[in-house]
């Protein structure tokens, strides 16, 4: 079916558009530009008054709807899947946090055996391993028990464990071990990235020339920056090669630290990610996350000792969060959400753009950044229901 998108703001992080046709067929977008003669047979939706921008990619999620992506249950990751296009996301990279390795293993199989295109749903685009090769210094809420020393022969069996679908892994770089870790990390194709990590400045300098291109939740769960022993943050900072993914819940990162990464790494190398965990966009209450409880209030989830556990704030929540503190423009904040989060997995030639040839994967927004529509592979995946007639 060929669809036709009328008389919507496009906005990319290239250009505005402010009354676009965007042509979508299978699966792809076909055409953009204002004035477009229409496809015979098209099915023509008017989105006059919404911006169309490029579906969100959340490359660092846990879970959210009240469903974990720490699962042995497919149906469970396709659930999320379902839910999390009426937040805007398109596409994500589901996360695993550290455990034991049989744990660790059968979550990884069952992340991989979800299709990557589902017919009514985001895209699950690999995997994630945000464990267990971090430090214990800075495990934050990750159970002691899941953590281990680098280990390559590890490394193997979770690359074997997901089927070649495992895309990124965080580690801290300073651990023994960690060089070989790295090496053969790249060797199976891997993005690097530093997290939960006590490394010194030179420390972390090293990784990054060893091929570190990456860093998880930059500020959280990390040796913070001193004047006199600036720390991984100080080389996350000042490598321009390093792209830093950013929690913008106001709740992990001050406003002004917000700030200081922007201008530090611009919005071209700035990720915005949710870390969300399985109550994500749910009511306060307590919940289980990975067999402990959580408790959600006043925006956090935290453990019984007052440690964040995760977000429980939506992509859709970042971006206006952005905005309406006045850290971007919408144009920005829009690319920190869909292009610069597709470059970091390489795929920025098919996704993060409304351009022809791109995976027709597209948010609309209100006048008030709310999620309206969402289309996954050229197919509504969400509308926003009306309400009745004044």
């Amino acid at each position: 079916m060929v669809i036709a998108l009328i008389n919507a703001r496009v906005l990319t992080p290239d250009e505005e558009i402010p009354r676009a046709t965007v042509i979508l067929e299978e699966g792809r977008i076909a055409a953009v530009g204002e004035g477009l003669p229409l496809p015979a047979g098209a099915q023509i939706m008017d989105l006059d008054g919404l911006t169309l921008a490029p579906g969100f990619i959340d490359i660092h999620v846990h879970g959210g709807g009240g469903f974990s992506l720490m699962t042995e249950d497919g149906d469970e990751i396709r659930s999320y899947a379902r839910w999390v296009v009426g937040k805007g996301v398109t596409a994500f990279l589901p996360t695993l946090a550290a455990a034991g390795r049989p744990q660790m293993e059968r979550w990884l199989a069952t992340a991989a055996s979800v299709d990557e295109r589902l017919s009514d749903g985001a895209s699950p685009l690999g995997v994630y391993l945000e464990g267990p090769f971090v430090n214990p210094k800075r495990k934050a809420s990750f159970p002691p028990e899941g953590l281990r020393p680098p280990d390559v022969s590890e490394l193997l069996a979770h690359v074997g464990a997901a089927r070649g679908r495992l895309k990124l892994i965080a580690l801290a770089p300073e651990l023994a071990g960690a060089r070989k870790l790295i090496a053969a990390a790249r060797d199976q194709g891997l993005v690097v990235s530093i997290g939960h990590s006590d490394a010194t400045y030179e420390e972390a300098l090293e990784g990054i020339s060893l091929g570190v291109t990456h860093a998880t939740h930059c500020f959280n769960a990390m040796r913070p920056f001193h004047h006199r022993d600036p720390g991984c943050l100080g080389a996350i900072l000042a490598s321009p090669q390093v792209a830093a993914e950013l929690i913008a819940d106001g709740v992990h990162v001050h406003p002004g630290a917000m700030a200081l990464l922007l201008r530090a790494k611009g919005h071209q190398r700035t990720i915005l990610v949710t870390d969300g965990v399985a109550p994500a966009g749910l009511s306060p209450g307590t919940y289980s996350l990975a067999g402990r409880q959580i408790k959600v209030t006043s925006g956090r989830a935290i453990l019984a000792d007052g440690t964040l556990a995760g977000s429980v704030s939506t992509m859709d929540q970042m971006v206006r969060n952005l905005v309406r503190l006045g850290l971007a423009t919408l144009q920005q904040a829009l690319r920190m959400a869909s292009l610069n989060p597709a470059a970091a997995l390489g795929l920025e030639g098919g996704k993060g753009r409304i351009a022809p040839g791109f995976d027709a994967d597209l948010v609309a927004l209100d006048d008030g950044l709310e999620v309206a529509m969402t289309f996954v592979g050229g197919e509504l995946a969400f509308c926003l229901p009306k309400g009745p007639a004044a």
